[in-house]
């Protein structure tokens, strides 16, 4: 634990000074609803498909075959969404995001012509348990380990300065506890988490030939699950922001979730979830102080 975090604080200091563009800001906006309304506080829980990209070590956990999508409208500003499929160590993933057609008009007013930008995303990532490589199936704690692997590939479609490209990969670890010795009979799960966010990769490159360079982040994230019905989770990155979130499942079909994000300015978020059998729906809305409101859904099949 301690080497971990010791790479990880190295790896922080390393990066923290480099200049970066947030042209790839696709990516930050997350995947599904319940991360969304937890503050964004899922690098250290990480325990269903939204594991492909908050902490893709995650997905060394899956159960079954499993299909997420979501949908996010920001009023009269954008829209997102993704698909994704997921199944044990694997995961694959699509992204969009549309800030529509914007007038471009002269000084008197008059439309001269329409701006218009788009993004899209995609995303593959593996998960595997420590008790999946040879090197480290012996160690006492092979079945709590898991290490995240993700490449993502950025398109992005506007006009100028022409339509661009580029990929880059993340790398991940997750620890998780079920019932740890420490806080028996209360405390049922605990998990830390590490994503290095664009370790490496392929700068994205315009048509212009102008180049932007990924942005470099460290995340490191907990969570704690209380009789098996409440989750309080946090998470820290190296550019500042702060994240936690609960979530209360009173009973096994429906989950109450709060959160808050600081990144700049604090922004409150809510949300809830309702379980059918193989089908799940998540709602969230995020509040913020100066831009318009999220409202995210998302829907979730197992099989």
């Amino acid at each position: 634990m301690l080497l971990s975090s010791a790479l990880v604080l190295l790896f922080a200091a390393s990066v923290s000074g480099e200049p970066y563009s947030n042209v790839a800001a696709l990516f930050d906006l997350g995947m599904g609803a319940r991360p969304l309304a937890m503050g964004g506080a899922f690098v250290g829980l990480a325990d269903d498909g939204n594991a492909l990209l908050h902490n893709p070590a995650g997905l060394a956990w899956s159960d079954g075959f499993s299909v997420l999508s979501s949908v996010e409208l920001r009023p009269s500003t954008a829209s997102y969404g993704h698909v994704s499929a997921c199944l044990r160590n694997l995961g694959v993933g699509m992204h969009y995001f549309d800030f529509g057609d914007v007038p471009e008009t002269d000084e008197f007013g008059n439309v001269i012509g329409v701006f218009s930008y788009r993004n899209y995303g995609a995303i593959a990532g593996t998960g595997l348990s420590a008790a999946d490589l040879p090197l480290l199936s012996g160690m006492s704690l092979a079945h709590s380990f898991a290490f995240g692997l993700s490449v993502k590939l950025l398109v992005i479609d506007t006009a100028e300065p022409g339509d661009g490209n580029g990929f880059a990969m993340d790398l991940s670890l997750l620890l998780r506890l079920d019932e740890p010795h420490f806080g028996r009979p209360y405390l049922t799960r605990f998990t830390f988490g590490v994503l290095l966010e664009n370790v490496l990769g392929v700068p994205i490159t315009y048509e212009s030939g102008h180049r932007e360079e990924w942005e470099k982040k460290v995340a490191i994230g907990s969570s704690v699950e209380v009789a098996n019905q409440v989750i309080a989770s946090v998470q820290v990155t190296n550019m500042g922001t702060v994240h936690m979130g609960v979530e209360w499942s009173p009973v096994p079909t429906l989950a109450v979730r709060c959160g808050v994000k600081r990144d700049g300015v604090w922004m409150w978020s809510l949300g809830m979830g309702v379980t059918f059998g193989r089908f799940a729906f998540n709602y969230a809305l995020v509040v913020h102080p100066v831009l318009n409101n999220q409202h995210r859904g998302s829907l979730t099949i197992d099989w």
